[in-house]
């Protein structure tokens, strides 16, 4: 009888205990998520102050004609953000030339073999 009184308790004890550990890991894993990246916070912030800047005088002015809007997006990604890090995405060219992971696969058996 004081076995089974003990085992539960320890039973009720290590439960409660992995319950507390995982939910500290669950706090923590979700309130530093920033820290994963090795980034600097600041770093988009320049590209993005310019892109509020030209969203603001468009949101002052009165609104434009269709031929305004279509003469100004064809500048860049579109009216408002221009061509701000347009460098930075991928366009069809750049994905042309990637390898496929069977291509990858196939490298990577033949570097095997050989």
């Amino acid at each position: 009888m004081l076995f089974n009184k003990l085992n539960n308790w320890l039973k009720l004890s290590v439960r409660l205990a992995l319950t507390v550990m995982v939910c500290g890991v669950l706090f923590i894993s979700s309130a530093y998520p920033a820290q994963a990246t090795p980034s600097r916070t600041t770093d988009g912030e320049a590209s993005l102050n310019r892109i509020q800047a030209k969203t603001d005088s468009v949101a002052r002015s009165n609104p434009k004609g269709i031929n305004e809007v279509t003469k100004e997006s064809q500048k860049g990604l579109n009216e408002v953000q221009g061509g701000a890090d347009k460098d930075k995405m991928v366009s069809p060219e750049d994905a042309s030339d990637a390898t496929t992971i069977k291509e990858q696969a196939a490298n990577l058996l033949d570097n095997l073999t050989n």
